[in-house]
């Protein structure tokens, strides 16, 4: 499980990484992470796919976004993927 910041009502929200599977596209190879995002009270199935300089973020709708800015957790995410916090 990764900490990775406080809501609006300064709960710790973290995402814990369920799965890290490489996928081929032809040539290209991309990685792609599942896990769940949440500050727990509510919590939401995250997919992330990283390839060539490149990170896709996909989550549904969750109440977790009236504690927190979905663009705040996506930057997060993807600060936490570059720092390969998450192996």
């Amino acid at each position: 499980m990764i900490y990775l910041t406080n809501d609006a009502l300064d709960q710790a929200v973290y995402f814990d990484l369920r799965s890290r599977e490489p996928h081929r596209k032809g040539r290209l190879v991309e990685q792609v992470y599942s896990g769940l995002l949440g500050n727990g009270v509510h919590e939401v199935d995250v997919t992330l796919k990283k390839r060539r300089g490149t990170l896709e973020v996909a989550f549904g709708k969750s109440e977790l976004f009236r504690f927190i800015e979905e663009d705040d957790l996506r930057r997060l995410l993807g600060e936490a993927l570059k720092g390969n916090t998450m192996h």
